[in-house]
């Protein structure tokens, strides 16, 4: 039986004249916005704009208590105590670049100045932004990154985790979800692992959020990221959750206007909490959109949202395997995934056909997918491939978007092998 998504209609860019037959899988690189996210904002521009923390009036302290209550909202979001756990940025990037130079650099300084080896420990997983800061402190402090193995569906190998946890280990950082594969991780026994060793942890959960399957608590991680945008919000928002004991003893990676007690010429003493790691202006634009976003997936309920992308989910997986030409990066026992949270993105190859000659004839057709490394060029020479076609699921999309993809990758096979 076919489903329809009952939510498309909240999504302009489907009625509007210049994508009529837009068929869009590419939600794990930016989910597209609902009308209720852009209409937060526009009120917010037109209507109550001004800067925050900053100006002795009204309005200015009016969008203070804004960027303050969307602090609370994203602590509740995400399961953690207090908004004082919360910090916002520009995205997941900056979020684990901030981890890394103020809270690991610190800790790779004080081993080179003891003498003592230092690793970073991180999965084959990781796209680019949860690998380069890493690399780059391994480098710079002669650390040595250590990369943990996969099984062979994706997921992480524990094993291999274990013994590659130490006493020099300074942090480990990991995918709550990967943005090629799709699965997602058992973060909390992850953590746990770490824990038992006093080893700090990172969870990006860049592409978890959108499902809901976010508790910092339960997980038990140190630090969590992930970007508005991935969660039907707006570009140039991100959240950094961390414990408060560790916001206490980090130094802010960027400085500026907004986060200090005092300022000399020859001194500086840096304000307590989240503003401390949040220098110039707010971009509330967007931090009203990423509340919106929330407000909007919590008013849908999660447990529609969840039970009807894993329908579509299995449905894209076995409409896929039916292909006698596809050829998944990681082939998912479907019978084992009835009932569970199956990934909403797949990537895969058309045998004997390039992905980007692929995605241009779908791009012919209205159908909207990723080809290439998907910023996790390591991931895919792990599985010994160039790169991959990805199609990734969203609340706006239902069978026929499938079916699409699936008679376009037909019309792909037959017109480059004829």
């Amino acid at each position: 039986m076919s489903i329809i998504s009952p939510w498309k209609q909240d999504f302009p860019i489907f009625s509007t004249r210049a994508y009529p037959r837009l068929c869009y899988l590419d939600s794990a690189a930016t989910c597209l916005t609902p009308k209720h996210v852009a209409d937060a904002i526009y009120h917010y521009q037109c209507y109550a704009h001004a800067n925050s923390h900053k100006g002795l009036y009204q309005l200015s302290a009016n969008v203070t208590e804004i960027v303050e209550q969307a602090r609370e909202k994203v602590a509740h979001f995400l399961g953690a105590n207090s908004g004082q756990q919360i910090i916002f940025n520009s995205g997941t990037t900056e979020a684990l670049n901030l981890v890394a130079y103020s809270f690991v650099e610190p800790l790779l300084i004080k081993a080179q100045q003891q003498e003592t080896a230092s690793n970073i420990v991180i999965s084959a997983a990781e796209h680019h932004a949860n690998l380069l800061p890493w690399q780059r402190l391994a480098q710079q402090y002669q650390a040595e990154l250590r990369v943990v193995d996969l099984m062979p569906d994706g997921t992480l190998n524990i094993e291999h985790l274990r013994s590659l946890l130490d006493s020099e280990t300074r942090v480990l950082a990991v995918t709550h979800c990967s943005n090629v594969i799709g699965q997602y991780e058992d973060v909390q026994q992850i953590c746990q692992l770490a824990s038992d060793k006093k080893i700090a942890t990172v969870v990006d959960g860049a592409q978890a959020v959108a499902r809901g399957a976010v508790d910092v608590n339960a997980i038990g991680c140190d630090f969590y990221v992930f970007s508005a945008h991935k969660l039907y919000g707006p570009t140039g928002c991100g959240v950094l959750y961390g414990k408060v004991e560790h916001f206490d003893n980090m130094r802010p990676y960027q400085l500026g206007g907004g986060i200090i007690s005092s300022v000399s010429y020859q001194q500086s003493e840096f304000i307590a909490g989240p503003l401390k790691f949040e220098p110039g202006s707010h971009n509330v634009a967007a931090i009203v959109g990423l509340v919106e976003a929330i407000d909007y997936l919590n008013d849908l309920s999660w447990h529609d949202i969840n039970h009807y992308l894993n329908d579509l989910a299995f449905y894209l997986q076995q409409s896929l395997q039916e292909l006698k030409y596809f050829k998944p990066l990681v082939k998912l026992p479907l019978p084992e995934y009835k009932g569970v949270t199956l990934p909403t993105l797949t990537s895969f190859q058309i045998k004997g056909v390039h992905c980007h000659d692929v995605a241009s004839i779908l791009d012919s057709e209205d159908i909207a997918v990723r080809a290439g490394h998907h910023c996790a060029q390591p991931l895919h020479q792990f599985f010994a491939v160039n790169s991959t076609i990805r199609a990734s699921l969203g609340l706006y999309n239902d069978y026929s978007d499938i079916d699409r993809l699936v008679a376009g990758l037909d019309q792909a096979h037959q017109l480059m092998l004829s």
